[in-house]
């Protein structure tokens, strides 16, 4: 199903159905399904039983309840990508990401093993997926209990297909995995908050991103490097002030999208000067004074609601700095007449750009 910008997915396995918005989401779900399957066969490996009939003896196992039952999150507010743009949006009300484990897990160690498991098996830590959730945490715990931490690379290693397609994203994202691997949140969020000052952002604005507990560590993560990424470019702030009211998660990896794909802008297409904010959407605005929306969208196709959304954003193009040229990148593609009526609001549109943001080293 295309909501008339993003399809709409549902992954059915023996482990249970999983819903994904977008391609991007689809194809993290099935990595995640997989990783599950490899899960549930390390629990038949002689090493996983025997560790297991340690645990029953073990004086934590009484805390085991405590410490791996995860916490319920809180309701996602809003709907989809489209939905959002048109209508107004509300943000999370505590800081800190929903997904987060117990202070408690953290000081006995057990996040950061479960960290590190979570890597090997090519999957985020902070996954709203809870089948996922529970098997990361049951596999931590048994590791935690029955004392393998030293073996847990050799152990418990996935088969190489997982760790292919989990890995067959970017280097650039690959390395900001090994960074959530190794710290915790609360670190994750102190770097971040060091590299967002120094970006001249203030403390205000970083505060109220970090609010809004839809965004994992992860995802603070990347969007902060993305950012930082942009080097020499004015108003990074703006992209916070937009992106920190996302009300769910299909949102959040909106805006995560849009800062990866502004990134590989600046980076390999042309030096932007600043970034200019649209009804909801941050802009580039470059060096030769074109005004650059990028889209992180599957196929759009010319509905009334985009109509209004497109109109929305022809409206608000800023009349300074000025502008001589508009363009819309979109991260798949667009129906010929979405594409049709996107030029006659004057957009030169780009579609599957993915390889001229992220070209081959």
């Amino acid at each position: 199903m295309n909501d008339g910008v993003q399809y709409h997915f549902v992954v059915n396995s023996e482990f249970g159905a999983f819903p994904a918005a977008g391609v991007p989401m689809l194809r993290t779900r099935v990595i995640e399904t997989q990783a599950i399957a490899e899960l549930n066969e390390t629990r038949q490996s002689e090493v996983f039983v025997d560790a297991l009939k340690f645990q029953l003896l073990h004086p934590l196992q009484g805390v085991k309840i405590l410490l791996t039952e995860p916490k319920r999150l809180g309701s996602s507010v809003g709907g989809g990508v489209l939905e959002f743009l048109a209508m107004p949006g509300q943000a999370s009300k505590f800081e800190g990401s929903e997904q987060e484990d117990s202070m408690t897990k953290s000081a006995i160690g057990f996040s950061y093993l479960k960290r590190k498991l979570a890597f090997q098996f090519g999957v985020d830590p902070y996954s709203s997926n809870r089948r996922l959730q529970d098997e990361l945490n049951e596999l931590t715990w048994v590791a935690f209990t029955a004392d393998l931490a030293p073996q847990i690379g050799y152990v418990f290693m996935p088969a190489p297909a997982i760790l292919w397609m989990s890995f067959s994203a970017t280097r650039w994202t690959s390395y900001l995995d090994e960074q959530v691997r190794d710290h915790s949140p609360g670190d994750l969020r102190a770097m971040d908050r060091a590299k967002l000052l120094a970006m001249g952002i203030s403390e205000e604005d970083i505060h109220r991103f970090f609010l809004n507990g839809h965004f994992s560590p992860r995802h603070a993560t990347i969007i902060t490097a993305g950012l930082d990424a942009l080097t020499g470019v004015d108003n990074r702030e703006a992209f916070l002030a937009v992106a920190e009211e996302a009300p769910s998660e299909e949102l959040v990896l909106f805006y995560q999208h849009l800062v990866e794909m502004m990134r590989g802008y600046h980076v390999h297409v042309g030096a932007v000067d600043r970034l200019l904010v649209l009804p909801r959407v941050p802009a580039l605005y470059t060096k030769n004074k074109t005004l650059v929306v990028m889209l992180p969208l599957d196929y759009v196709f010319w509905t009334p609601r985009v109509a209004s959304v497109a109109q929305a954003l022809t409206t608000h193009v800023p009349s300074r700095p000025r502008i001589a040229r508009r363009e819309l990148w979109i991260a798949g593609n667009a129906s010929p007449r979405a594409r049709q009526e996107l030029e006659s609001l004057g957009w030169t549109v780009y579609e599957q750009v993915s390889a001229k943001l992220n070209p081959e080293p």
